[in-house]
């Protein structure tokens, strides 16, 4: 055994995400087991996951490892460069930078960082922290990302691949009941006992106890992390030993940031992104109204996912979020049984919901051939703005409408599809 003592951060409180642990004053004394450490990291379990380090490959790292390269322009990157292009990529002039349609301060702060980094001490970084490195064309690529609306141009990752079967995403509240500790593990522990694989985000509260129901189910969890994947950059720090646990259990820990990225507020949109897309189904336990796991249930929608919430207490404040899921179309998820259920039948039916659309739904989704803000959406309809917003969240879950971001939204090819729909019946009639 070996002592390791985490320091918990504190200062510079803006950067930390809402979901931190609350008491920073005092170090908190972990005691690990050395393995896995930076020292001596768990192995990669799949050579599949894990190709040969060649030129392009270690181009691709490079490029994937400034900070300021996200997804976005990355994907450029990798589209104007192509697959085997990495090492072109990475070494490539500013003008060619400039031409995949990047901007000229990332490009310019790019350059000179490139001008310090060595790419074959990146690959040694990821060895010896035993994290692998994937593209969207490995095999090791999770099959669901590939049918997302953007999938992630690279992942680190820790430990297994992602089993072949269901995934469904819980998630909810840092300041978990009893009542939703208990709801979560009589969900997770039905939805291990259907073969499914849990994944969420490692942070304190309903997530930490749904990985945790999953471990004791004896069920694969994969943790989608906000920052790097190292042990110093694990985040929540309190939770390192249930990362540990998942690694040593056959799970994954898994995350669109290198090695030594800080998990910081703005990272988590893009990690809860990820969880959505990953998954067949999430489910929020308990949840405030804007936290998080509401932002994760509408990428979900966004995705075509199915979203399922947990009643709660109309009196609780960490049960509002779910409250107005379920209120305004979400499903209702008693137990582990309602989300295979109801997962499989929209499968079956191609995810397909044909429920009548109201008049004042007709009229939104008229005016948001365009992208529309909510705020005009009320103006236009002289209707409150409250209600505006729950009907565009009823649309959301139909997949009718999807939040293009900042309240502003605009119909999707389903809700084209159901509006062409209508008019035809009308002209029958």
């Amino acid at each position: 055994m070996s002592e390791v003592i985490f320091q918990e951060v504190d200062g510079s409180r803006d950067l930390i995400p809402d979901h931190r642990i609350t008491d920073v004053r005092r170090p908190t004394r972990l005691r690990l087991i050395s393995y896995p450490t930076s020292m001596n990291p768990v192995k990669s379990q799949t050579n599949a996951k894990n190709p040969v380090w060649d030129e392009s490959r270690k181009g691709w790292l490079g490029c994937a490892w400034f900070e300021k390269t996200g997804p976005a322009s990355l994907s450029k990157l990798q589209s104007g460069f192509g697959q085997d292009g990495g090492m072109q990529a990475f070494a490539a002039k500013r003008e060619q930078w400039l031409a995949t349609g990047l901007q000229p301060n990332l490009t310019d702060e790019f350059m000179e960082w490139r001008a310090k980094i060595e790419p074959d001490a990146l690959v040694a970084r990821l060895a010896q922290d035993g994290i692998d490195f994937v593209l969207p064309w490995d095999a090791g690529y999770p099959a669901a990302l590939r049918q997302s609306s953007s999938p992630p141009a690279a992942l680190f990752w820790r430990g297994a691949h992602v089993p072949a079967k269901i995934c469904v995403a819980v998630v909810g509240t840092r300041k978990m009941s009893a009542y939703g500790q208990r709801a979560t593990r009589d969900i997770v522990a039905q939805l291990a006992a259907r073969d499914a694989c849990i994944v969420s985000g490692l942070a304190l509260g309903i997530d930490a106890a749904a990985h945790e129901a999953a471990l004791d189910a004896d069920a694969p969890t994969v943790a989608v992390l906000a920052g790097g994947l190292d042990t110093n950059s694990l985040y929540p720090r309190t939770n390192a030993p249930l990362a540990e646990r998942i690694l040593l259990s056959g799970g994954a820990l898994i995350s669109e940031f290198p090695p030594g990225t800080a998990c910081l507020k703005h990272h988590f949109p893009q990690r809860n992104r990820l969880i959505a897309s990953l998954a067949k189904a999430v489910v929020v336990v308990e949840a405030g109204q804007d936290s998080g796991s509401v932002l994760t249930a509408k990428l979900a929608l966004d995705e075509g996912r199915e979203v399922f919430a947990v009643p709660g207490p109309i009196t609780s404040q960490t049960s509002l979020g779910s409250n107005l899921l379920i209120k305004n179309g979400a499903h209702v998820c008693l137990t582990g049984d309602d989300v295979i259920h109801e997962a499989a039948a929209a499968s079956d039916a191609g995810g397909e919901y044909e429920r009548q659309l109201s008049k004042d739904e007709r009229k939104i989704l008229d005016l948001c051939r365009t992208p529309t803000h909510a705020d005009d959406l009320a103006r236009f309809l002289n209707s409150p703005s409250a209600a505006v917003s729950s009907a565009c969240m009823q649309l959301e879950l139909m997949g009718a409408l999807q939040d293009a971001g900042g309240h502003v939204y605009e119909m999707t090819a389903k809700g084209q599809r159901l509006l062409k729909a209508r008019k035809e019946e009308t002209k029958e009639a």
